[in-house]
């Protein structure tokens, strides 16, 4: 979603899915995302024909026009199928396809895809495991602009490349590989792409049952291709729409806790490519489009992180920023790698159980019981506080000093949430929370100004973004007020 869209949340929002005259589902959204499911069935009120694509018969299902039994983890090829019955019948919306996608642009005559070689793409190098992408580009012109062949017939466009690439997913192979007998195929294949163009509209649903695979990238990109030739972005009942699996998991991307990224989706300096403010926004300034305002928007950022510390003649405290040291590092799978092997010493779990909610479990567990110290700061006991007892481990093994902090659920505390539909919803406090019990951002502003006094006297150059750093947010030094963060969030002039 981010490559094709610039931003990695659905396309359109719940309620506009009544306006789709076709839906297809890929999970059990009448069970697990039974609010956003009632637009599905006010679309089929108004007559819309609803798709279920899914290995079991569920709820979804029966209020479904067409199952369609899947084998698992085969739903690529069955996108890559559905790309091709579009290009090969002519069911595709030529006018969006023309106008506004990337199709008609020419590509690098050296370029070929898995289709025209051996199975994989030009430039692989076998010794590495990695392509040479110099000819993975545009033609340009003597302006430097793309060229364009509108007519779609040039065999170096992307559109002509698309369709040898997908020629190979005919209703035969989606039927040896998905399980899905030819005549069903075609059935929703024809469905589906019939009810889009320029008088209709077509909505795909998905959730973790498409991203949770190694090829779940790809899941999502096919979904995005298909729907970009049936011209079904950017119109009413159109989109690709992303069911998150958590509450507000959609909020914890937003406002940014990912480990690459800074707040604003704006990517994470790297040591060796980014040395300076300079060589950052010209690296990460793109030519075109909204976000030619990156530096506007990451002097805003530093400005929020600093205040008045951050000033031009210290490239308003860039050289304060943490930089990676690749693009991978501190990535969920890095971080236990490093616990493991004894690089980090400590570790602080703020509502997240990672010894039975990540990838590789075993892994974490065995690498949280390697820490020196351990801080798990949740609504109740977890397996993470309990790593020193886990299934198969003698506690007297365990070196690691665990220290458990309730926290406030979100009845007492104010904050956000935000929905699957990236609506910010704001909500109160409704109680005070018992005893010593603190919010996470209580917990953490503290713990910043208790350190900031604890190196207050620090001449050392590593520590003046960390002094320079603002944790105070309204009147109360104790206690944060989230409105003053939900204005922070909104950025700074510049």
């Amino acid at each position: 979603m981010g490559t094709t869209f610039g931003r990695g949340a659905m396309t359109t929002n719940l309620i506009d899915i009544q306006n789709s005259d076709v839906i297809m589902a890929t999970s059990n959204m009448a069970e697990n995302h039974p609010v956003g499911f009632q637009w599905v069935m006010k679309a089929k009120e108004r007559g819309a024909k609803f798709i279920h694509v899914d290995p079991r018969f569920t709820r979804t299902s029966a209020a479904a026009d067409i199952h369609v039994p899947i084998r698992s983890g085969t739903n690529i090829a069955f996108f890559g199928g559905l790309i091709n019955y579009a290009i090969q019948n002519n069911l595709y919306f030529k006018d969006y396809v023309v106008h506004y996608t990337n199709a008609p642009y020419l590509i690098d005559p050296a370029f070929k895809t898995a289709t025209d070689g051996n199975g994989l793409f030009t430039g692989f190098d076998a010794a590495k495991g990695t392509y040479d992408r110099t000819s993975w580009k545009y033609q340009l012109d003597g302006e430097g602009n793309p060229k364009r062949d509108l007519t779609l017939k040039d065999p170096n466009s992307v559109f002509q490349l698309m369709r040898r690439h997908y020629s190979r997913y005919t209703p035969q192979m989606v039927e040896r590989v998905c399980g899905i007998p030819q005549a069903k195929f075609e059935e929703v294949a024809k469905l589906f792409c019939s009810n889009s163009g320029p008088e209709k509209t077509g909505t795909i649903t998905y959730a973790l049952n498409l991203t949770q695979h190694t090829n779940g990238v790809e899941n999502i990109r096919a979904l995005c291709m298909l729907q970009l030739l049936l011209g079904n972005i950017g119109r009413p009942g159109g989109g690709v729409t992303a069911l998150r699996g958590h509450a507000n998991v959609q909020g914890a991307t937003d406002l940014e806790l990912l480990y690459h990224e800074l707040p604003g989706y704006m990517a994470q300096p790297l040591r060796d490519a980014h040395p300076d403010l300079t060589a950052y926004l010209e690296k990460e300034t793109p030519k075109g489009g909204f976000w030619v305002n990156k530096p506007k928007f990451f002097v805003s950022l530093l400005k929020a992180f600093y205040g008045d510390a951050a000033t031009k003649d210290n490239e308003f405290g860039y050289q304060w920023l943490p930089k990676r040291a690749s693009a991978d590092a501190y990535s969920h799978q890095h971080i236990f790698v490093d616990m493991y092997n004894g690089v980090i010493k400590g570790f602080l779990a703020l509502g997240q159980n990672p010894a039975v909610g990540g990838p590789n479990a075993k892994l974490a567990r065995s690498a949280m019981q390697r820490l020196d110290w351990l801080v798990v700061k949740d609504i109740f006991l977890t397996e993470t506080a309990e790593v020193w007892k886990a299934p198969g481990t003698d506690p007297k093994t365990v070196k690691t000093e665990v220290f458990f902090m309730p926290a406030a659920p979100a009845a007492e505390k104010d904050g956000s949430l935000t929905n699957t539909m990236r609506l910010i919803q704001w909500h109160e406090k409704a109680v005070n929370p018992p005893g010593d019990v603190t919010s996470d951002a209580e917990f953490v502003c503290t713990l910043a100004q208790r350190l900031q006094k604890l190196y207050a006297g620090s001449k050392k150059e590593r520590d003046r973004g960390f002094l320079a750093a603002s944790f105070k947010y309204g009147s109360n030094p104790n206690e944060p007020e989230m409105v003053e963060v939900l204005k922070e969030v909104n950025g700074y002039a510049t």
